[in-house]
């Protein structure tokens, strides 16, 4: 189940066309071969011209334990979003904070600004906070 979810949350980050190149990519370079998940991210890295690490991107994903809780506060015209561990049912006394833990989250969102022809605007939030 993670794995997909990391598959689509890229698929939409790329795009779809991108990602699909990217596939491509992969599937004529490792044709009745083996492969490792890094032969993956460096196929999509050749499809984005090296514009994007999707490696790197990617790596925060599969070492890390757990997943990152996102926050999103509005204020007027300006948007704030932070990043920190997800900890469920966590007694305070155990919860150890872990500023190790980044993840590069790609973030795709939409304004009232969209034609219709290009809706998505995308944002990778690789600190603790940003936008």
């Amino acid at each position: 189940l993670k794995g997909a979810s990391l598959l689509l949350m890229l698929k939409h980050y790329l795009t779809k066309d991108v990602f699909q190149a990217g596939i491509e990519v992969y599937l004529h370079n490792h044709n009745y071969g083996t492969a490792q998940s890094d032969d993956l991210w460096d196929s999509m890295n050749e499809i984005t011209n090296g514009t994007l690490d999707v490696k790197k991107i990617m790596k925060t994903w599969i070492v890390h334990k757990g997943f990152p809780l996102v926050t999103v506060v509005r204020k007027g015209k300006i948007i704030s979003v932070q990043q920190e561990k997800f900890l469920y049912r966590v007694e305070p006394e155990n919860w150890t904070s872990d500023a190790s833990y980044l993840w590069h989250i790609p973030l795709t969102y939409i304004t009232n600004r969209c034609n219709f022809t290009h809706c998505t605007n995308a944002y990778l939030l690789d600190q603790k906070s940003g936008m």
